[in-house]
């Protein structure tokens, strides 16, 4: 009787044991997974998004920046505008280099979509080498506001259409816009947009015209350029 029972004894205290050991255990086991949980992210992983979205970039159609670049003019919504380019950004416009910034090619396609609203360009022909894009383009557009000095300014009276041409190169880095050449028809712009040019003869003339009293006769007028 004396061994059942020591034996019954046993048995009652050990799974008691072992429950106690597997209740401490579980709050150790959960100590490192909230340590975990604190700690910062690693270097590493904040510079992942950078990282891939630089390589999703390269693996995309050479063209593929360009292209958006002429959409930021054609729509001019900004929110995505930083993403195209690798800065610094360089701009040879009619032999003149420039420091591309943001704020300057927003205020440019500002003020070219305030004087033509319905302003589009039309990509007629890309070539491709390595890592350089080279466009023609043509573009019009309904002139609403004086864009260059020396034009006239639209009226309702006399509607005008812009239309013209321009040929845009670009360099990629890493996929992204680094550098873009770009020459426009300014003169054909300038015309179409009710511009003038005067010889010096007949600009000394409308001077002095201009300086004279108003009770003398006018000057005959000028015979019309060839």
């Amino acid at each position: 009787m004396k061994l059942v029972s020591v034996v019954i004894l046993v048995l009652c205290i050990v799974p008691t044991f072992l429950s106690g050991q597997t209740t401490e255990a579980t709050p150790v086991a959960a100590g490192p997974q909230t340590s975990a949980q604190a700690a910062p992210p690693s270097p590493a992983l904040q510079a992942a998004p950078k990282a891939a979205e630089s390589v999703s970039a390269a693996n995309q159609p050479a063209d593929s920046m360009p292209r958006r670049y002429v959409e930021l003019w054609n729509t001019g919504k900004f929110e995505q505008m930083e993403s195209l380019f690798s800065p610094p950004v360089l701009m040879v416009s009619r032999g003149n280099r420039v420091l591309l910034t943001f704020e300057m090619l927003r205020r440019v396609i500002t003020a070219w979509r305030k004087s033509m609203p319905d302003l589009h360009f039309k990509v007629e022909e890309t070539i491709i080498k390595g890592d350089k894009v080279a466009m023609l383009l043509s573009f019009t557009g309904s002139y609403k506001e004086r864009l260059f000095a020396g034009t006239a300014a639209p009226t309702p009276e006399i509607p005008r259409t812009v239309r013209a041409t321009e040929m845009l190169m670009f360099h990629l880095k890493d996929g992204k816009i680094n550098q873009i050449w770009e020459e426009y028809d300014e003169l054909r712009m300038r015309v179409e947009m009710g511009g003038s040019w005067h010889t010096n003869q007949e600009l000394d003339a409308a001077t002095a015209r201009a300086s004279k009293p108003a009770t003398e006769a006018p000057a005959a007028a000028l015979p019309a350029k060839p």
